[in-house]
């Protein structure tokens, strides 16, 4: 996995077990309805829980969504503080910055977080996939390590495939998949290279592997986001 000038390692992890792994337990933390998290209704509720602790011009490190909750991790200077939204209650989250360097620049405006985005993001993937039972599993919005451009990356399953992934516009548009035609259907996933094909014969990404290679890479970084990403760039 790539080096990155900053990390951020938090107790919670990106899965519901992760809550009681890091001294919780199923009986104080819930999460119950965290499903709805993935709808522009859902996540406008913990969007607006965040607002009011940590108010309208906080700085935004990363967001995501999973089965586990909302995850909000925000810049405090040179530090970094959180917060998770989980079974309808907001929770105070301990995030340590790790490695050297700055992160200046790595944050952006909680302003641009935009819950409307939801729900075209959902509506966007299913449709850039041609599957019919596809599930978004993960959505992280951060600043992208390559180039600094602010991103949602979007982890799916259905038809049988699991590790599917996707990239959005922080406003929800432009739903697009790094991995071309080999993560959809074939009928209707947007080439990130100048040659696609629904097969993996001549397919070869802009990373120079091959759409077995990068399939394989995302199937072993299970859901670790970080790892899905190095995949695909």
């Amino acid at each position: 996995m790539k080096a990155s000038k900053w990390g951020l390692t938090v107790c919670l992890a990106l899965s519901a077990v992760g809550l009681a792994a890091c001294g919780g337990s199923s009986d104080s933390v819930s999460n119950e309805g965290n499903e709805d998290l993935f709808t522009t209704a859902g996540f406008q509720k913990a969007y607006d829980a965040v607002t009011d602790k940590a108010g309208e011009n906080a700085q935004a490190l990363q967001v995501q969504i999973t089965e586990g909750g909302a995850d909000f991790k925000l810049r405090s200077g040179e530090q970094a503080t959180g917060f998770v939204y989980t079974g309808g209650d907001l929770h105070d989250e301990k995030v340590d910055v790790i490695g050297p360097g700055s992160l200046e620049g790595q944050d952006f405006p909680f302003s641009e977080i935009d819950p409307a985005a939801i729900d075209k993001i959902v509506s966007g993937v299913k449709q850039e996939s041609g599957v019919s039972d596809l599930k978004v599993t993960v959505m992280t919005l951060e600043k992208s390590q390559i180039d600094g451009t602010l991103k949602w990356t979007i982890n799916a399953e259905g038809g049988g495939r699991t590790g599917l992934v996707y990239n959005a516009e922080p406003d929800g548009s432009n739903v697009t998949s790094p991995l071309g035609d080999i993560a959809g259907s074939g009928s209707g996933g947007t080439s990130t290279s100048g040659g696609s094909s629904g097969s993996s014969g001549g397919f070869t990404a802009p990373n120079g592997k091959t759409p077995s290679e990068i399939a394989n890479c995302i199937q072993q970084a299970g859901t670790d986001v970080s790892k899905i990403q190095a995949c695909t760039q």
